[in-house]
């Protein structure tokens, strides 16, 4: 996968946003993202368009998201129309082949910020949400 393709931005600077493909355990596409460690969180339209063009690359890939918020604080919850853009994002084009969501470290941060954008997400989105506080899986 060439990162240029997926995102230019992150192809120049390789901590801008955060979500990478990690690997597939049988068969299922594993993809994680730790906004804490994202130097340009603010950029909504590009976090969208890196989002958009990573999955577009899965194809009809079964997937699984690991969201780690260790780190996430208020300043990433602020940015409350990023998260309803992955919201729409996810439930509009990418869950299909979704089996889960895993959020890893959660901080009242993250609960917060599931808060606002899970009315975005479809029912069937929304019942793969699981929030670990000692493990991925």
């Amino acid at each position: 996968m060439n990162m240029e393709d997926i995102c230019k931005i992150c192809h120049e600077d390789s901590t801008s946003h955060s979500f990478s493909k990690l690997c597939e355990i049988g068969g299922v596409s594993i993809f994680y993202t730790k906004p804490a460690d994202a130097t340009k969180y603010t950029d909504k339209e590009g976090i969208l368009a890196h989002y958009d063009n990573m999955l577009k690359h899965n194809g009809d890939k079964p997937w699984t998201w690991i969201f780690d918020s260790d780190g996430f604080g208020m300043k990433h919850a602020l940015e409350i129309n990023t998260g309803i853009g992955i919201a729409k994002l996810i439930t509009s084009k990418y869950s299909k082949n979704l089996q889960k969501i895993v959020v890893k470290n959660p901080t009242w941060h993250i609960k917060l910020m599931y808060t606002c954008v899970s009315p975005f997400l479809s029912t069937k989105v929304n019942s793969m949400v699981e929030f670990k506080y000692d493990s991925v899986f």
